[in-house]
């Protein structure tokens, strides 16, 4: 689902809602406990909630029980923890205790493979090694251009209609595709926009129903909205493994100066301590897990930050002089990027205030203690960065929009 700034408040749910030494235990704390539990209804506790309107509960019972809340979600346990050291806990100190086996990763392994985002442990060691130098910082700086063009396009078309109204997220989502498509695949086509834009929709949209609805009938079973799903994939699937046997055959029979996109940049790659390279069906994976994972969240941003922009004027004036003073009236450039430090700091404020991924999951593979908190094996452990950029004990005036805390 996409973001719906006229719903104010009203959080977008993305598909993808989708730290070896133990926290500190307060002074006094002997015994760890389970976090205190979030009130809720015999059998199923706050699973309804959860899949209706899960960020005010989420948000809600952290400010009044604190940095644990533990949730009964039907036949799962999970713990929310919210302060960083916890966090950091799961994430780096004990990261091999916490698993992506998780009811979301595996419900997302439908459509993103074993990619990046939801591969783990080993598997997901090898695949960064190989990944990592496809996104250096220089590399990916060499893509300004296409983001730029793709930019000037659309408001170019937006210009070609005065007067009539434009959906903000269905215009984000087409210009973050396009540049997704040209950066990762080499591919822009209009066809193929025409052609993707309705099946990633298609996927994202049933993805996340899959992942939030535990009553949800399994994807082999022939409804119509599980044919339609089938359909989606099968559409990305043949437009990805076409670009990859094609690519493969360019860079075979034609010497070039230098990978011009990230698939090209993946197909090269090789594993430095193993000399592996990717598979097509690993290669489909990650270009899947960009092609989907990457444009809808960069969409989402983009949407919170003009809908943030049109509620502060004044921010939104603050802006446009510092695009003028900085760019005049040329288009942008990579170089350009760190003289725009208020630019970057409504998108930084933007993504505190509506992180694109609302929620990560960790399933603990044995008995753990997080602070002063127990947690079984077996437990989920939850982590929403929408309530940890609201702990009111890390921000000042949590729930203002204010992009001046991130120039300091």
């Amino acid at each position: 689902m996409r973001a719906s700034p006229a719903a104010g408040e009203a959080y977008n749910r993305p598909m993808l809602n989708i730290l070896t030494e133990p926290a500190t235990k307060p002074v006094g704390e002997r015994h760890p406990r389970r976090a205190p539990a979030a009130p809720g209804w015999p059998l199923v506790g706050v699973a309804w909630e959860m899949r209706r309107d899960p960020l005010p509960l989420l948000l809600r019972e952290s400010e009044r029980l604190g940095d644990g809340v533990f949730l009964k979600l039907g036949p799962y346990r999970a713990t929310l923890i919210r302060d960083p050291q916890h966090i950091k806990h799961v994430f780096v100190d004990r990261a091999a205790n916490y698993s992506k086996e998780t009811r979301g990763y595996q419900k997302a392994r439908l459509v993103l493979g074993e990619g990046l985002v939801t591969s783990d442990g080993e598997l997901w060691q090898r695949q960064r090694r190989i990944a990592t130098p496809a996104f250096h910082r220089q590399r990916i700086a060499g893509f300004a251009n296409v983001m730029v063009e793709a930019a000037e396009a659309t408001v170019r078309r937006w210009r070609e209609r005065p007067g009539e109204s434009i959906g903000l997220c269905g215009e984000m989502m087409r210009v973050t595709l396009r540049v997704a498509l040209r950066t990762l695949l080499g591919a822009a086509a209009e066809s193929e926009i025409e052609t993707l834009s309705p099946a990633v929709t298609d996927v994202l949209e049933r993805t996340n129903d899959i992942i939030t609805n535990p009553l949800s009938l399994p994807v082999w079973v022939p409804t119509r909205r599980n044919r339609r799903f089938a359909h989606a994939i099968g559409v990305l699937d043949q437009f990805v493994y076409d670009t990859i046997a094609r690519r493969r055959r360019e860079l075979s029979e034609v010497h070039q100066d230098g990978p011009a996109d990230l698939l090209s940049m993946l197909l090269e790659a090789h594993d430095d301590q193993t000399g592996v390279s990717m598979g097509d069906r690993q290669l489909r994976d990650e270009a899947v897990t960009i092609l989907i994972a990457g444009h809808e969240t960069t969409a989402n941003v983009l949407v919170w930050s003009l809908y943030l922009l049109s509620q502060h004027p004044d921010s939104a004036a603050r802006l446009r002089g510092e695009l003028a003073e900085v760019l005049g009236d040329r288009p942008p450039v990579a170089d350009d990027f760190g003289r725009l430090r208020f630019t970057r700091a409504v998108v930084e404020e933007t993504m505190r205030l509506y992180p694109p991924a609302w929620m990560i999951g960790r399933a603990a593979r044995a008995d753990d203690v997080i602070g002063p908190f127990s947690i079984r094996k077996g437990d989920f452990v939850l982590v929403s960065p929408y309530v940890t950029h609201r702990h009111a004990g890390l921000w000042d005036k949590p729930h203002a929009f204010d992009p001046d805390r991130f120039l300091d």
